[in-house]
């Protein structure tokens, strides 16, 4: 049997009236009730900006996708600025195979390492 890497958020607060949440481990379809509540948690904090830290994220996959896009969505409804602040090459390609890089890659201070 094979060990999964435990999946973890941890919310900080880089400034005031913005959460950052940091995702480590691999986002998938056992993981993602975890990830949903935490940002279900951090909308409703009202923060001005909500980032997201992937470079932790090991693997991902269509839940994972699912619940970076309601993110997104749910920030816009709330009017929340949002933005991915760092990731791996391996999200940076699967985000460009899947056609979500112009939308979620290219917003104003979405960045990656390297």
């Amino acid at each position: 049997m094979q060990d999964t890497p435990t999946f973890h958020v941890e919310s900080l607060d880089p400034e005031p009236g913005a959460v950052r949440l940091v995702m480590i481990g691999e986002l998938d379809f056992d993981t993602a009730g975890e990830a949903s509540a935490a940002v279900d948690k951090a909308l409703a904090e009202e923060a001005r900006l909500l980032e997201l830290d992937l470079s932790g994220l090991g693997f991902i996959d269509s839940s994972g996708m699912a619940v970076l896009m309601n993110a997104y969505v749910g920030a816009g409804e709330r009017g929340t600025a949002f933005r991915i602040v760092a990731l791996t090459p391996y999200l940076r390609h699967l985000f460009e195979v899947v056609a979500l890089d112009d939308v979620l890659l290219d917003l104003p201070g979405a960045h990656s390492p390297g």
